[in-house]
């Protein structure tokens, strides 16, 4: 029996028609942003681990790339040679550091030319730099507000605009052969984007960007029933605390409530569920639980939210960050 048209199916339920888009590391060439710690810094390590053929850590401290760099030196890889100030050969891995600032357009567009000349065809494009604030709209500067969108909102913007075209080329030449998708997105959002996260104005609102335009591009440049016209898969991670240098020597805040995760298993996970070609990757799995209670009784939802916000104000979690990167 031949399968009913895709409206019709669409209709009938849309999680039926099969999404073959996916990530695998081996032979692949990343670009990972904010690497130089934390989650970003995991992914490099990891997608090593993989067997990725190329990974380019990007950050904008060229410092933190350097002492990334001395890690690797002293890392338990099999086979680490041939390292000078920029470039790692650590297994059968190119790895690579090159500092930008993830907020400006121009280096944005600098960096993906950079390394499709030098490198080759980007299989992965890793957008993790991320920039944290707290405070309310009352005492969060307005130049903070700035930063965080250029960098958690707009860092996106710019690797599309640049990235896409490319991997939409791609995926029409491979169409008829059945071959790769042109390329992924993975953008690393935050649980406050898809809930809020009380104390955290500017980061919620940023971070709620970052999940809409994540499924923006996922519902306009993905495959659709196995047809890769557009052959672009997105995916988006929204953990809630994770330990990494953006949470320093706290427990998390009301983001740590649910327990704060180890990089590592962020990483894993992640890595994971890409092959799988999952769209929306949650860690923290009470996630979904929250997520559901919001859509089922939004009114309810604002009420606990209030509670907790009323907790927040009492904490002394939020003296102890600052407005930084992941």
């Amino acid at each position: 029996m031949k399968n009913k048209p895709i409206h019709q199916q669409l209709k009938k339920d849309p999680s039926l028609l099969p999404i073959r888009d996916s990530f695998y590391p081996k032979g692949s060439i990343c670009v990972v942003t904010g690497a130089a710690s934390g989650i970003g810094k995991g992914l490099c390590m990891e997608l090593i681990q993989r067997g990725a053929r190329n990974v380019i850590a990007v950050d904008i401290s060229s410092k933190s790339l350097q002492m990334f760099f001395y890690e690797i030196k002293k890392s338990n890889f099999s086979n680490t040679t041939g390292i000078n100030n920029k470039t790692a050969h650590i297994n059968n891995t190119v790895l690579s550091i090159v500092q930008a600032d993830c907020g400006k357009e121009e280096d944005m567009k600098h960096l993906i030319n950079h390394v499709e000349k030098i490198y080759g065809e980007i299989d992965a494009f890793f957008c993790n730099a991320g920039i944290l604030s707290v405070g309310s709209v009352e005492n969060t500067p307005i130049n903070d507000w700035d930063k965080l969108w250029k960098v958690n909102v707009m860092q996106i913007v710019y690797v599309s605009k640049y990235l896409f075209p490319l991997y939409q080329s791609r995926a029409k030449k491979s169409n008829n052969n059945n071959g790769r998708s042109g390329g992924a997105l993975i953008i690393t959002a935050s649980a406050a984007g898809l809930l809020s996260l009380p104390g955290g104005s500017a980061y919620s609102v940023t971070k709620h960007g970052a999940v809409a335009l994540a499924e923006w591009l996922s519902m306009t440049y993905g495959s659709i029933d196995g047809k890769k016209e557009q052959g672009i898969y997105v995916s988006c991670l929204c953990p809630q605390s994770v330990r990494t240098p953006m949470i320093g020597d706290t427990d998390g805040g009301p983001a740590g409530l649910d327990g704060v995760l180890d990089v590592k298993d962020v990483v894993n996970e992640t890595l994971d569920e890409l092959s799988k070609g999952t769209f929306l990757i949650t860690p923290h799995k009470k996630v979904r639980k929250y997520m559901a209670e919001r859509a089922n009784n939004h009114e309810k939802w604002i009420r606990k939210m209030r509670k907790l916000n009323g907790m927040v104000i009492e904490m002394p979690w939020h003296l102890s960050f600052s407005r930084s990167r992941l």
